[in-house]
């Protein structure tokens, strides 16, 4: 009778503890995009072979 007992709880607390896995929050992203070159970054892409400022910044922000 303990034994059956015994196993009985332990299939309640192995779905109990695989329930509360399952549920997963939902996630947003925003994203931000901002320009950020100045005016002598401008220049440098137009005249230099090698571009080295993109003028982006971005950020992502996740919340739970």
């Amino acid at each position: 009778m303990k034994k059956i007992i015994l196993s009985i709880m332990m299939i309640l607390a192995i779905g109990l503890t695989s329930l509360s896995f399952a549920q997963e929050r939902v996630e947003k992203k925003t994203v931000k995009v901002k320009k950020t070159s100045t005016l002598g970054q401008k220049v440098h892409n137009t005249f230099h072979k090698h571009k080295k400022y993109n003028g982006y910044k971005v950020k992502t922000k996740v919340r739970k």
